[in-house]
């Protein structure tokens, strides 16, 4: 079966593009599993600053303003992660730091 050089150039296309696809599927696989686990471990984290932020008297606190309770809790609320972070740097770690 002879093929044109046009068809033979479409058909060694598809192919990489078959065997491009076929070595993808399986490593974003095993990535999305590794994402997941990631996801989950900051939101265990999450769960953990916002515990300790409720839990925590409003004396605990570093700055020892008004409110500052339902600060952080908003602040673990609206900002997720990147809130759990803040609040790991700038008072759980503070206050182990003082005890």
């Amino acid at each position: 079966m002879k093929f044109n050089q046009k068809a033979s150039k479409a058909i060694a296309t598809w192919i990489i593009l078959a065997l491009f696809v076929l070595i993808i599927i399986p490593f974003t696989f095993h990535i999305g599993q590794l994402l997941w686990g990631i996801i989950f471990l900051f939101f265990i984290f999450w769960i953990a600053m916002l515990t300790d932020c409720l839990q925590r008297n409003e004396n605990d606190f570093s700055l020892k303003g008004n409110n500052e309770k339902l600060i952080w809790t908003m602040v673990l609320v609206f900002l997720n992660v990147i809130g759990a972070f803040l609040y790991f740097l700038l008072v759980f770690v503070q206050n182990t730091d003082n005890t």
